[in-house]
């Protein structure tokens, strides 16, 4: 008999995120056969409600914020070029900071409260990292989300719960998991008035996965809805996935299911945060998160950065994007590669849009 939460091991890899699980995944996907049916069922129920709340959405679009409201951008702790982070983000003039923060870090949650200390002036959006323990150990869970939110809230007014859920490598098998996380999530933060959560991170556009993360009878509210929405795979902003769907299609289809969803605060008028996005960059190796296929470079990343960035504002549906990340050689804003910070293309491009001369 296969358990109910089957263990795996994670290994994290240069890429900033788990390397693909090096296993017999059969096992994993014969565990979650229930599941994806209840995600096939939940698609076929709600199809009719977000036909029906499609050509509404028109009018759930919102004036364009500022870019500097509008804009924002990760960065991570605990690297040899922290001390020059605070000057990169105030040069860049982003106002809008993302922190990844793993549940296996605990230890040091002092260290990233006094990280968040040196952005004067940048309001904070922490993404929560879950590993497999989070899921099969729900005491665990909880505990582990008290301690953040304890040591956090008081410099965060965003958490985001969970991460990537509908990938098995960031520690979920199916989206049962991913609500039973937001249902333990919401059980704590009782205990904390001011925190706010987005959620569901699904990545990539896998329509199921939003769907069902949104309209589904689980104990939990979204104060923004939140994506990992990245098109790399179809190139720029513009290249179609299924034929039809552009990044502004897409985010016309994410703004219909939260139209329709109970989990959703305020319905369509939630705000919807686009919380990783980025190119992988030609040579970067094993810095580089996906295939050679995938890969452009410097001057092809700015480009796609700039017509994201437009697609989202003239959308009048995204109140917020956070490129994934500042500084990273396969993919970030500012290149490390040679032990020297380099600003590529994109900086410079993000740069001028915040500053509106771009």
């Amino acid at each position: 008999m296969v358990s109910r939460h089957p263990w795996f091991a994670q290994r994290w890899t240069p890429a900033d995120q788990p390397d693909v699980l090096r296993l017999n995944k059969r096992p994993l996907r014969l565990a979650s056969l229930g599941e994806y049916a209840k995600d096939a069922l939940t698609l076929a129920i709600a199809a009719p409600l977000i036909a029906a709340a499609w050509p509404r959405v028109k009018h759930l679009r919102q004036a364009p914020p500022l870019p500097v409201d509008a804009i924002g951008v990760a960065v991570t702790p605990f690297t040899a070029h922290d001390q020059a982070l605070p000057k990169l983000i105030a040069e860049l003039g982003v106002r809008h900071l993302l922190l990844r923060v793993p549940v296996w870090d605990l230890a040091r949650l002092a260290e990233y409260a006094q990280f968040m200390e040196r952005f004067p002036g940048c309001r904070w959006l922490i993404a929560i990292v879950q590993d497999r323990g989070s899921i099969c150990q729900p005491p665990r869970w909880r505990t582990d989300l008290a301690a953040i939110f304890r040591a956090l809230a008081d410099r965060a007014e965003w958490f985001q719960i969970p991460l990537a859920p509908n990938r098995t490598k960031w520690g979920c098998l199916h989206m049962g998991e991913a609500l039973d996380l937001l249902e333990q999530a919401e059980a704590v933060r009782a205990d904390f008035p001011g925190v706010k959560f987005a959620g569901p991170g699904i990545i990539d556009f896998e329509p199921a996965t939003w769907i069902r993360g949104l309209i589904n009878r689980r104990r939990f509210s979204l104060d923004a809805a939140s994506a990992l929405l990245y098109v790399d795979r179809r190139g720029g902003p513009f290249g179609t996935q299924y034929g039809f769907f552009n990044l502004a299609r897409k985010l016309h289809l994410w703004k219909a299911v939260m139209a329709v969803s109970p989990r959703c605060r305020r319905r369509g008028h939630t705000p919807l945060f686009i919380t990783e996005y980025n190119w992988p960059l030609q040579g970067s190796g094993d810095f580089s998160p996906t295939s050679e296929n995938e890969e452009v470079d410097e001057d092809t990343a700015a480009i796609h950065l700039r017509d994201y960035l437009q697609v989202t504002q003239d959308s009048g549906l995204v109140t917020r994007s956070y490129f994934w990340q500042l500084v990273q050689r396969g993919f970030g804003l500012v290149d490390d590669s040679s032990g020297q910070l380099r600003k590529r293309p994109a900086f410079t491009v993000m740069q001028k849009i915040i500053q509106g001369t771009g």
